[in-house]
């Protein structure tokens, strides 16, 4: 069983050097999950019904869609999908390589997998 204090904990984990919030939420944009570093002038649960919109309409172009990088004024959040139905975002500054920004979600995702899916088994 997934518990919501390790969740954050292990998200929280990836907010370094440069990357300030990590989410996880399901396909529709509800939020399971949020660790932030830095205050923003958006909600993390507006966040991620925004990610998740997003995600939607390039999953529509793009037949197999892994993973995403949005560049915004401010940083870039990269975004993918974890155990099919769960999508894992992480938000970084300008300044951090993206590369390492890519590698931390990679590994959270991989980490992150198998829980998902036995949880996901469990309900279905």
């Amino acid at each position: 069983m997934l518990r919501q204090k390790a969740l954050v904990d292990v998200l929280g984990q990836v907010n370094t050097s440069g990357v300030d919030g990590s989410w996880l939420f399901n396909k529709e944009g509800l939020l399971l999950a949020y660790v932030g570093t830095e205050q923003k002038e958006v909600a993390s649960n507006v966040s991620s019904a925004l990610l998740a919109s997003v995600w939607t309409a390039l999953e529509r172009r793009a037949n197999d869609l892994k993973e995403t990088i949005l560049v915004l004024e401010d940083g870039v959040i990269v975004c993918t999908l974890v155990a099919r139905s769960m999508m894992l975002a992480i938000r970084a500054s300008k300044q951090t390589d993206l590369g390492l920004v890519r590698a931390k979600l990679h590994s959270l995702s991989a980490y992150l997998e198998q829980p998902i899916l036995s949880i996901s088994h469990d309900l279905g």
